[in-house]
């Protein structure tokens, strides 16, 4: 009992350490990686992994916004109705997720995960200047609305791939440069994850020492890389995340499904 209690543990503060680093680097939910280790190796309840996951983006998102601020790399007023949109419904679907099936929703975390991974090699996150994509002012509006909807509905449903999705709105569709956009991202972030996370603790519960473990190590992780993000060339950061999703993501499926 000893021994599976101590592997928990390094688990606990492994997982939360990558979780913090790739939180820091390019503004990735803590969760995307938390959610789908806890419930696929570990047996955690998928609806309380997912709260777990959240609780430690808390901590890592808020350094790195700390970090992102220090070096002026925020910009919350152009982004304020995404943002509001985004923290909204991440609260409804943090409610609606606790009915879904979770063979289906640990399913779906995994499948996530690997599909980001993609995203990062096929479509990289690129600076403001080659990425724009939506261009007509009277679109932006709708387009905000829609996508933080969406970004909300998901996050609060998987606790995974709001960062990378709200990445993705604030460079294509109201011209962020990459940097700002992280910036901006893990604010909003810190936001959504302490109202999902409590949404979860509270409908869900929780286990109270992986909550506490992995959320220390993800404070750890992502402030030393968010000090670090700036010096990160865009194309090197891009490759090297998406292959480990994409590596990452596969390995659940294996571990999941054989």
């Amino acid at each position: 009992m000893l021994k599976v209690i101590d592997m928990d543990i390094l688990v606990y503060i492994i997982g939360g350490i990558l979780a913090g680093v790739a939180t820091g680097l390019i503004g990735l939910s803590a969760a995307t990686i938390l959610a789908p280790l806890f419930a696929t190796f570990l047996g955690i309840p998928v609806y309380t992994a997912i709260g777990i996951a959240l609780a430690s983006d808390i901590f890592a998102s808020a350094i790195s916004t700390y970090n992102y601020y220090i070096h002026k790399n925020i910009k919350l007023r152009k982004a304020l109705l995404f943002s509001i949109t985004v923290i909204t419904f991440t609260i409804v679907g943090s409610y609606f997720s606790k009915d879904m099936n979770p063979y289906n929703l640990n399913s779906i975390i995994n499948i996530m995960v690997l599909l980001l991974g993609l995203r990062f090699i096929v479509f990289p996150v690129k600076s403001k200047k080659d990425n724009v994509l939506f261009k007509k002012r009277k679109l932006i509006i709708v387009q905000t609305l829609f996508f933080g909807v969406l970004i909300g509905m998901i996050n609060g449903y998987f606790g995974a791939g709001g960062g990378l999705s709200m990445l993705a709105v604030l460079t294509m569709i109201l011209h962020y440069d990459i940097k700002t956009a992280v910036g901006t991202s893990v604010l909003i972030m810190t936001v959504t994850a302490f109202v999902g996370a409590s949404t979860h603790i509270v409908i869900g519960g929780t286990n109270w020492i992986a909550l506490v473990i992995t959320s220390f190590s993800a404070l750890i992780g992502a402030n030393i890389a968010s000090k670090y993000a700036n010096k990160i060339n865009e194309v090197t950061l891009n490759r090297i995340i998406g292959g480990l999703l994409i590596i990452y993501g596969t390995s659940l499926l294996l571990v999941y499904y054989i």
